[in-house]
């Protein structure tokens, strides 16, 4: 008899603490939902202090290898085919010396899928500081190049690679109105 009363008395003490445990979690994760907004803010912040991965990035012939193999990630995983005219593109025009490892830390830079101007936006500050117009311009023929080595452009990639192109030939924006005081 003292054996079940002790047995029933583990048992009861184990649900009483799976029960406060469960009870704890779940106040966590309500605390942890309330507080996202806070959280997307300072890692916001953090961000705008520091910089994003891709804003950090100084140099440009790695900015242009993370761009050829984003415009052929965004819509299938990259082929063979592909992969050698990147190589081919870092040898000849780029003349980059350590191929394979800045292929590998431009593979970083880059995911499977993720739309392309999420990749390219952060970069275009520092084309444009960089590059000249010819320049931009062999830069998006590379990019077309990249995009037709397998097959031809789809439609994702055609748009993408419209769109960098007007901004890159945009340059930076300006202000319509002066901001001297005078209006008219």
């Amino acid at each position: 008899m003292p054996i079940l009363v002790i047995f029933t008395a583990v048992i009861v003490s184990v649900l009483i603490w799976l029960l406060r445990a469960h009870y704890t979690v779940k106040q966590l994760k309500e605390i942890d939902q309330d507080t996202k907004g806070l959280q997307r803010k300072a890692k916001s912040a953090f961000e705008n202090f520091v910089g994003t991965p891709l804003q950090r990035v100084n140099d440009v012939r790695l900015a242009a290898v993370i761009l050829m193999i984003q415009v052929v990630r965004t819509g299938s995983p990259i082929t063979a085919s592909e992969k050698t005219c990147i190589f081919e593109l870092m040898e000849n025009p780029l003349e980059i010396q350590t191929i394979s490892a800045t292929f590998e830390r431009a593979w970083r830079y880059t995911q499977e899928r993720r739309p392309f101007s999420l990749v390219a936006d952060p970069l275009l500050p520092l084309f444009r500081e960089k590059l000249t117009g010819e320049e931009r311009m062999q830069l998006v023929e590379m990019l077309t190049e990249v995009a037709s080595a397998h097959s031809a452009p789809s439609e994702l990639q055609r748009e993408a690679l419209a769109r960098l192109n007007r901004r890159l030939i945009a340059g930076k924006p300006e202000l319509a109105t002066s901001r001297a005081g005078r209006f008219g």
